[in-house]
């Protein structure tokens, strides 16, 4: 295990909480606060994603900043996807059928849905 880098692991954790300041940013115009961030559970999971952000950073042992805050962000964001998959399963999730005419989904709007 790498020696512990307190600059670090406080810029991975800073990536592990970008992806939901990123989904608070994204509804920014909504009229009404999202009931989500009223609740506890959001909050503890938001402790939680920042702290395996940093974790990531760590013990990937991180040589730039800049790398802390991917490791940080990747880390938290991996888990919550698949976690998030899990638990919300849609049927249009698991049943694509996209015919030939159907372009998949760019990297820009998977990134900004």
């Amino acid at each position: 295990m790498p020696n512990f880098d307190l600059p670090i692991f406080l810029v991975g954790c800073l990536g592990g909480l970008l992806p939901d300041a990123l989904r608070i940013i994204k509804n920014r115009y909504e009229p009404e606060l999202a009931s989500y961030l009223k609740k506890a559970n959001f909050w503890i999971g938001l402790l939680l994603m920042t702290a395996i952000g940093g974790l990531a950073a760590w013990i990937l042992a991180a040589p730039t900043f800049k790398d802390a805050i991917v490791f940080g962000f990747a880390a938290p964001e991996l888990i919550s996807q698949l976690v998030g998959g899990v638990i919300k399963t849609e049927p249009e999730r698991v049943d694509r059928k996209l015919t030939k005419m159907e372009k998949p989904l760019s990297i820009t709007r998977w990134w900004a849905s």
